[in-house]
């Protein structure tokens, strides 16, 4: 657990502010945008950490998870405001692998939400949404970019306290991609379409896009697609 406050403000604020994730950039993200010590800031890595911290002082004010994929508990989300960031339209788009299914489904443009946490997955009322394209990058790469876009929202809900809105319209539920699903298919989708599958595992939480030949995987990286051709870096062994 890594605590951030700056001793410099003058007029020092009691409120504190968790931020849980597995990723450093969310965390480092969270930190700059509270870095004016107006409030105290602590980061986390793993739910263990932040129980940890609650049995030693309960008093979190704010607990934001973003890109955070573990069941939170209800002895937390119960006695905390606990705040989640989905990326996708909700309630369309709960459920799992919410980033690669809004890419396979050419819907580019969508949402970042941050939701209160129930004990429903990404049923919360929403206090803030933000647009954010998914068309280029790798996941690393989106994720990276998503990261600054949950910081900013963050400091504006501590700040402001926006009042949540319930999730309205039809509820559908996604579910997370499995290993194989990182197979590139075989029908004809399209130079666009191969670009897509390969980019949108291509670095974090799921196996690299891969075609079977014969007895070998080749798995691709690194694409690129410029004036209608797509370029890969690709690794070739020996299927298991």
């Amino acid at each position: 657990m890594i605590t951030s406050k700056s001793r410099s403000a003058k007029n020092q604020s009691n409120v504190r502010v968790g931020v849980v994730a597995k990723f450093s950039w969310y965390l480092d993200d969270a930190k700059r945008v509270f870095s004016d010590g107006e409030y105290e800031v602590l980061t986390f890595t793993t739910l263990d950490e932040l129980k940890n911290e609650i049995r030693i002082n309960s008093n979190l004010d704010f607990i934001f998870f973003p890109h955070f994929s573990e069941i939170i508990p209800p002895s937390i989300y119960e006695n905390f405001l606990c705040i989640g960031f989905h990326t996708g339209d909700l309630p369309a788009d709960r459920g799992g692998s919410p980033i690669q299914n809004k890419i396979l489904s050419g819907k580019y443009l969508t949402n970042v939400s941050a939701f209160r946490i129930t004990k429903d997955i990404d049923a919360g009322p929403i206090f803030k949404q933000h647009v954010i394209d998914l068309s280029e990058g790798t996941i690393v790469e989106i994720l990276l970019n998503l990261s600054k876009i949950c910081a900013t929202m963050m400091i504006d809900i501590v700040r402001n306290s926006p009042v949540p809105i319930d999730q309205i319209g039809q509820i559908e539920v996604k579910v997370r991609r499995k290993p194989i699903d990182s197979l590139l298919p075989q029908s004809n989708v399209g130079i666009r379409g191969i670009y897509d599958h390969i980019r949108m595992v291509d670095g974090l939480d799921y196996p690299s896009a891969y075609i079977v030949w014969g007895d070998l995987i080749i798995e691709f990286t690194s694409a690129k697609l410029k004036d209608g051709k797509l370029t890969a870096n690709c690794i070739i062994r020996e299927g298991k």
